[in-house]
């Protein structure tokens, strides 16, 4: 049964959605400049003119291109071309001022103060032009997330896939439990460059979902030794599931032994080892197995 007080907050919270509705479609919209749509209300009105830090900044991409020529003419010297850091200048894709700013609310009133830019002083900046700038620091500030949609993944094909063969074959030891003829066959057809790195490097599934199980041992002070899949384990308790799907926990007291049997213990040994020239030789070669 819904109460009278229920039944109020509904018909209220239906009212101000409406109510707020009609204010927004009545709100006019500032006419756009030349090559730019419009896009903001007048002071006061409209919801991107009164956009705060919690609101998403909607990057205009042709506005980021304008940017980013300012952007390269009065800020890269300082800033570096990634806008995260450089000759002095500090890293802006974590700066607070960019992180907070929607549409130049935060980074024109600080440029405005005086900010010596690499030609002249800042506070000659138009309007129009710290928008645009706005527009490329959120776009580089978008860039660092992997999975939003202006990351673009760097090509990693860049190693030496004969050489990649030789160490897969050689001191990489990759051969002992792989083979390009056997269990690698057709990999480079089945991923992408940038996933075959990711998979070779960090093979082992998140949250045991998939892959082959880490098997454990324990043997306790006294008793018989009990063996599973492993759970968790840490310094104070270790945790497995037996072949009967039952669930056994021990703490690890002194003359407690643990045995793991980690199928991927090889490639975490192999992060220890492996170079920045080694990864991209291997992911060329890998990438050739059709």
């Amino acid at each position: 049964m819904i109460s009278n007080f229920a039944k109020k907050c509904a018909v209220a919270a239906t009212t101000l959605a409406m109510s707020a509705t009609l204010a927004l479609a009545q709100t006019p919209a500032a006419p756009g400049r030349a090559g730019r749509p419009p896009r903001k209300a007048p002071t006061g009105g409209g919801l991107l003119a009164q956009a705060g830090s919690a609101d998403k900044h909607i990057v205009d991409a042709e506005a980021a291109e304008r940017g980013k020529k300012t952007y390269i003419q009065e800020c890269i010297t300082c800033h570096g071309p990634t806008a995260r850091g450089g000759q002095g200048g500090s890293d802006l894709v974590r700066s607070l001022v960019v992180l907070h700013d929607r549409y130049g609310s935060e980074i024109g009133p600080f440029l405005k103060k005086g900010h010596q830019s690499q030609g002249s002083p800042a506070a000659q900046f138009s309007q129009e032009k710290i928008e645009d700038l706005a527009d490329f620091l959120h776009l580089k500030v978008g860039d660092t997330l992997r999975t939003s949609p202006l990351f673009r993944a760097q090509n990693v094909l860049i190693g030496d896939a004969k050489a990649g063969q030789a160490w897969f074959n050689g001191d990489g030891k990759c051969s002992q439990c792989h083979s390009a003829t056997g269990n690698l066959k057709g990999v480079g057809a089945k991923y992408e460059a940038i996933d075959l790195q990711q998979r070779f490097l960090f093979p082992k599934p998140n949250f045991g979902r998939g892959g082959k199980p880490t098997v454990v041992t324990v043997t306790p002070v006294t008793g018989t030794a009990v063996t599973g899949n492993l759970i968790q384990m840490d310094d104070f308790n270790v945790s497995l599931r037996d072949a009967d799907g039952e669930y056994r926990s021990f703490a690890r007291v002194p003359g407690l032994k643990v045995k793991v049997d980690d199928p991927y213990a090889a490639h975490i040994e192999l992060l220890d080892r492996i170079t920045d020239k080694n990864m991209h030789d291997i992911t060329a070669y890998l990438e050739t197995l059709k």
